[in-house]
């Protein structure tokens, strides 16, 4: 017989990649000066990493809730949408071979039910996007795997940065520590 995590537990892990996610937004910050102006010698995947730091910041202002995941998914796709452009401008040895295309497909179709509601899908289960339904076990799990992909691919990014940006060796240990957590 299987036993079946308590929704708290779930909730718990959803929490804890929120956490994820405020840590690699400090982390980035620190690397990424905050006054860097768009200027033609400047990269545009600086620029494309910093929307994905906007992006963040909203996803962990939300709650862990059927309003919070609509509010999330939104920001969620629009991050997904630069990682998938930024994703190319990395070098091999900092990207995933098996998030290839998971960027854009998810963005495209797995969380567009989320932020584009219609009068009919409303009435969805949450797992379709919808509103009725709301306390299904399946929901915080996908909520984890999402974020758990932006956990990975911002991480890598942010490895990259602070290469590029030449950064104390000590954020290295800490973008290590939440990239271990989200693979936990």
């Amino acid at each position: 017989m299987e036993t079946q995590e308590s929704l708290e537990v779930q909730r718990a892990r959803c929490e804890r990649c929120l956490d994820d996610l405020r840590e690699l937004s400090r982390i980035h910050i620190e690397i990424d000066f905050r006054k860097r102006r768009i200027v033609p010698d400047e990269p545009d995947w600086i620029f494309r990493l910093r929307k994905v730091y906007f992006h963040v910041i909203a996803i962990t202002d939300s709650d862990i809730s059927a309003d919070g995941i609509h509010v999330m998914a939104a920001e969620l796709r629009a991050a997904y949408e630069q990682m998938g452009i930024l994703r190319k401008c990395l070098p091999r040895e900092f990207r995933l071979d098996e998030e290839q295309d998971l960027w854009m497909e998810e963005a495209r179709d797995g969380l567009a039910d989320y932020t584009h509601p219609t009068m009919m899908n409303v009435m969805l289960p949450l797992t379709s996007g919808g509103f009725g339904d709301v306390k299904v076990d399946i929901f915080y799990l996908k909520t984890v795997v999402w974020l758990g992909h932006l956990i990975r691919g911002y991480t890598q990014a942010l490895f990259y940065l602070a290469q590029v940006e030449d950064a104390k060796s000590e954020l290295s240990s800490r973008l290590l520590s939440v990239l271990g957590n989200s693979i936990q």
